[in-house]
């Protein structure tokens, strides 16, 4: 179409010659031709370039007749994150039950481990009582023995004399090793109790005079600073010179300065010194950490 159009202005610019304006006007229309042209060859061609591209696909023929189809979504359209939280909520919420079920258990297990320290302190009470009641029955019983024979006075005083005196009660090494077990244990009312009954029957056996030391000890450690000084200075009067002179004097010490008796405790450090000028190095540390807490007067 377009080279007719020139073709047929070419013809007339022969045949005809018109003037300069005539020949503006004429290339001017021509030209406004073939943009004409171009664009709806551009227009044309639009669909096919964007179909090439990517950008507008072709829509897919029908079908003639027959149902139309219906679309199903997928089954689960929802991210995976979504349930990868929910998941993380249930792992938590069984994660709770189950620390609760562990808290329960924990306080259970405390009860019966508090129910079976109470026994344990029964029962060795139980047993210390037996053995009280054992030697003081006894000793009744040989009382009584020799005084149900009036008419023999002579006889009963001679079975007096040739009664063997009755042996001291036995246990003592008992006594100390059951204290020994509940001081490590903790158990210090079970502890305390053996010791008591330690220090009343064996007095002077060497368990005795170390059951004072431990009563000390066990008292305190309970930050029982007046029983504990009691004990000490009993195990210093039963043996001064005893394996245990030093370590109570320190301990005497501590006792005294946590009553607030400076001149005691001073006195305590100052006899320690005394009798111990060549400590180990842990009766060392002891005393030297007991100096430092107040200076004490040089004079």
């Amino acid at each position: 179409m377009a080279r007719a159009q020139v073709a047929s202005i070419n013809s007339r610019q022969v045949n005809s010659a018109p003037s300069r304006t005539a020949q503006c006007r004429l290339l001017a229309a021509a030209v406004v031709s073939l943009v004409t042209v171009g664009a709806g060859l551009m227009l044309t061609a639009e669909p096919a370039w964007a179909q090439a591209r990517g950008a507008n696909p072709p829509a897919p023929a029908t079908k003639p007749g027959g149902p139309t189809s219906i679309v199903v979504p997928p089954i689960s359209a929802e991210p995976i994150s979504a349930r990868l939280i929910i998941r993380l909520e249930q792992v938590e919420r069984q994660a709770a039950e189950l620390t609760g079920r562990i808290e329960v258990l924990e306080s259970e297990l405390a009860k019966q481990q508090a129910s079976h320290a109470q026994l344990v302190r029964e029962l060795e009470a139980e047993r210390a009582n037996q053995l009280a009641v054992t030697v003081s029955g006894a000793r009744a019983a040989s009382v009584t023995t020799v005084e149900s024979s009036p008419a023999a006075p002579q006889e009963a005083q001679g079975l007096v004399d040739e009664a063997p005196a009755p042996a001291p009660p036995a246990g003592a090494q008992a006594l100390l090793g059951a204290a020994q077990l509940a001081l490590q244990r903790g158990d210090y009312l079970s502890a305390e109790n053996n010791l008591n009954n330690l220090v009343t029957n064996f007095p002077t056996a060497p368990e005795g005079i170390e059951g004072r030391w431990l009563l000390g000890e066990s008292r305190f450690v309970q930050s029982a600073w007046g029983p504990a000084a009691e004990a000490y200075l009993s195990y210093l009067d039963a043996a001064p010179q005893g394996k245990r002179a030093s370590e109570s004097l320190v301990r005497l010490a501590g006792a005294f300065g946590q009553m607030g008796n400076a001149k005691m405790r001073c006195s305590a450090l100052v006899e320690y010194k005394r009798r111990t000028p060549n400590p180990d190095s842990t009766l060392k540390a002891r005393a030297d950490a007991e100096a430092a807490r107040s200076p004490c007067p040089t004079t």
